[in-house]
């Protein structure tokens, strides 16, 4: 029983990678790009919270409900 799942997640990995080699190393430039662009918002998104031009609305709290 347990060899049928480890071949079956095998087997879904294998088809995966084989659909992923023709594209070869463009998805770890899209990678570094999609990192890069977080990355350079989160410095401005912070110098900005520094000077005190915006809230910092990634750490507010979430009100709970009071039904």
């Amino acid at each position: 029983m347990l060899n049928a799942i480890w071949n079956g997640i095998a087997a879904f990995f294998e088809f995966i990678f084989n659909l992923i080699k023709p594209i070869g190393m463009m998805v770890d430039v899209i990678f570094i790009i999609i990192i890069a662009i977080g990355c350079i918002y989160w410095l401005i998104y912070e110098q900005r919270v520094m000077k005190g031009k915006t809230r910092n609305y990634l750490a507010d709290r979430v009100e709970k409900n009071k039904d």
